[in-house]
Parts: C-alpha cells; sequence; structure tokens
C-alpha cells in the first residue's frame, strides 16, 4: 500500500511538472505573438507615416495652399484612401474621388458650386492633372477637346436619336454639348438618358464613350450636360510592343519658362545652362519608357531624352516625354514611367524596329534551348 502511494506522489510530481512546463510554453508563445503585433503594429505606422510624408513633399514641391491640403487630407480620411500618395499622384485616384464631391453638390446654390468647381481646376492644374493634349489616347472624357464635333446618340425607349453636337465645355462636374434647336423640341430629353458621344481626335483614332444625361437646358440654344465618364471604345487603336532592356541615356527636365514655351507652341528654346543627367533606360516602346530614379519627381514634369539603341545607329536626340506615372520601390527608389508627346516618326520608327528586333532575337533563342533540351533528354 505504501509503495503504491510513493507511486502516486511521484505521479502527481511528474503531473505538476509538466503542467507547469506547459505553462512556460504557453507564455512564451503569447508573449512571442504580443511582440508579433507590436513590431507589425509599429510597422504599420511607420509605413504610414512615410506615405503622409510622401504626400506633403508632393504638397510642398506643388506648392499647394494650406485649404488645399486640408481639403485632400479630408478626402484621404473620408474615403478611407489607404496611400495619401496616390491621390496627388495618380490622375484614376483624384478623378475618382473628386467625381464623388462634385456629384454631392449637384442641386446647390450655382455660386457655391461654381466656387467649389474653380477651386478644383486649381488644384487640378497644380497637381499636373490638366494636361491632356499630350496623350495619344484618351481614357475619360475629361480629356475631350472643348470645340470637338461629335456624333452624339441619346436613347428614347428603343429609339436611338442621332444629331451632330459640339463640345462647348468640358469641367469637373462633366462635358456640355450642343442640341440642334428641331431636335431638342422635337424629343423629349431628360435626366439619366443613355447618351453615346462618337468623335475623332486624330487621324487614326475615332472614339465612343458612353455615359448619362445629368442636366437639360432647353434653350434655345439647347445643350444637355453629361457626366464624365471612362466607359469608353477606341477604333484603330495603335499599341506598341515593348520590352525590358538596359539602355543608356541622357536627359534634362524642362525649365518653367521651356514647359510653358512647349504647351503653346510643342517648341522650346535650349539655352546653355542645360544641365544632362545620366540614367539607364529599363523597359522602352514606341511610346514611352520607363527608368528608375533616386529622386521623386512630379506628374507632368516634361523630360528632354536621348539615347542610343546600338552602335551602329544614330542617337536619338531630344524626345520630349512627360511624366505619366511613378511607382515606389522597395529600396526607396522610383519607378519613373513616361510617355513620349514628341518624337520625330523615324526616331520612333527606330525604337519600334529595335523592339522587334530583341524580341525575335528572345524568341529564337528560347526555340533554341528547347531544341538543346530535347537533345540532352535521352530516349
Amino acid at each position: 500500500m505504501g509503495a503504491h502511494l510513493e507511486h502516486f506522489k511521484i505521479g502527481m510530481g511528474s503531473i505538476a511538472f509538466l503542467y507547469w512546463v506547459l505553462v512556460g510554453i504557453l507564455s512564451l508563445i503569447i508573449i512571442y505573438l504580443i511582440y508579433i503585433l507590436i513590431k507589425a503594429t509599429i510597422i504599420k505606422h511607420s509605413k504610414v507615416r512615410k506615405e503622409w510624408k510622401k504626400f506633403y513633399g508632393v504638397c510642398e514641391r506643388k506648392r499647394l495652399t494650406p485649404s488645399e491640403i486640408t481639403f485632400l487630407e479630408n478626402l484621404i480620411k473620408k474615403y478611407e484612401i489607404r496611400r495619401p500618395i496616390h491621390i496627388v499622384r495618380h490622375l484614376e485616384t483624384f478623378n475618382r474621388l473628386i467625381f464623388r464631391e462634385v456629384y454631392s453638390y449637384r442641386g446647390k446654390e450655382t455660386r457655391k458650386k461654381e466656387n467649389f468647381k474653380t477651386f478644383i481646376a486649381n488644384l487640378r492644374k497644380k497637381l499636373g492633372f490638366a494636361d491632356f493634349i499630350f496623350l495619344d489616347e484618351l481614357t475619360s472624357t475629361r480629356e475631350i477637346p472643348e470645340g470637338v464635333n461629335t456624333k452624339t446618340s441619346v436613347i428614347f425607349g428603343i429609339i436611338k436619336k442621332s444629331f451632330e453636337s459640339k463640345v462647348v465645355k468640358v469641367d469637373e462636374e462633366g462635358v456640355v454639348l450642343t442640341v440642334p434647336d428641331s431636335i431638342m423640341s422635337e424629343e423629349p430629353f431628360r435626366e439619366n438618358q443613355s447618351v453615346e458621344l462618337n468623335f475623332r481626335v486624330k487621324e487614326d483614332a475615332e472614339y465612343i464613350f458612353n455615359s448619362v444625361i445629368y442636366k437639360v437646358i432647353p434653350g434655345p440654344p439647347g445643350y444637355i450636360c453629361i457626366d464624365h465618364s471612362r466607359d469608353y471604345s477606341r477604333i484603330q487603336k495603335r499599341r506598341y510592343e515593348r520590352i525590358d532592356t538596359e539602355i543608356p541615356f541622357k536627359y534634362f527636365f524642362l525649365n518653367p519658362h521651356q514647359t510653358e514655351e512647349f504647351l503653346e507652341s510643342r517648341k522650346f528654346a535650349l539655352t546653355k545652362e542645360i544641365k544632362y543627367e545620366s540614367g539607364v533606360i529599363k523597359n522602352i516602346s514606341g511610346g514611352g519608357m520607363y527608368f528608375i530614379n533616386d529622386i521623386d519627381l512630379d506628374i507632368g514634369t516634361l523630360i528632354a531624352i536621348s539615347f542610343k539603341v546600338d552602335d551602329q545607329t544614330e542617337e536619338i536626340k531630344n524626345i520630349i516625354g512627360r511624366v505619366e506615372r511613378i511607382l515606389d520601390n522597395d529600396d526607396d527608389t522610383f519607378r519613373i514611367i513616361i510617355r513620349f508627346v514628341k518624337v520625330k516618326e523615324p526616331y520612333r520608327n527606330q525604337i519600334i524596329h529595335y523592339v522587334f528586333e530583341k524580341k525575335s532575337a528572345l524568341k529564337k533563342e528560347k526555340i533554341q534551348k528547347l531544341k538543346s533540351k530535347k537533345k540532352l533528354t535521352p530516349a
């Protein structure tokens, strides 16, 4: 009996020991999880602070007023934008949020609405989101030039009525189109009717945008106001093949005077004070390129680029590009995406030929590797 009791005591002691071991292990696990959670929170807050720092950096460079910065801050918080920098760098994000705000102003007193639209228009210019003349391809009705003649179609029940019209105004709220008096008096235009806008910007580019009417002005003269839209198709759309590469190039940024001159005449004067910088083109096509830069740039910045695709061809000089997008890399550098806005056709053809040759060589190399692999594989 005594032996059994002794054995029982030893067993109880072992259980107690195991219990405290498990408690210790669980405590360590909990401490580790708390550590991971705290670390993740610190990293998250660090990233948030970094994002806001970038946002304020762009605001400072663009010389935004305190009221403009406060407005953007409120938009970011209101719509819970994870990366504040996107609203001052990405046109799509800016347009999406601004449209929501403009929409909320509909029906309010005209003066207040017009003041708001003027405020947004000035902000858009400062951020470089207003110069659409460079775009080879439109992506929104916001980019339609005023004065363009269009073929407009409006849906009346199951009938589509088409007529010739003209874009008389493009602002933050939408696009204003003329309507012939005969059509306006004949058909009952109303809000939320479907509209199809067909027009040409260049000889090889015909656009069809789909939208809806948000306001009718009976006139005479008569007008319809349509919402901005990104729902479109483009006929005879020309795209350029692109390829990763490593091409050294030199460049300089156009100063404010040169930029203004280029905007007006598509030309600018070279000065003796120009200092070329060097870089490496990482990807190129007939329509644009990107390179890596240590310094953050602004959307809309104009850049003059010169390079040689190989030793056998002449140097491609002073292509004018526009900074379209900027992507952050993990190593605190920036991917600067450039769209060519002025390039001589022989230069463009030279780039296209280079891309074609490189792609062909890569394809042949891939086929050769597959053939070699098949030969090495035993039957």
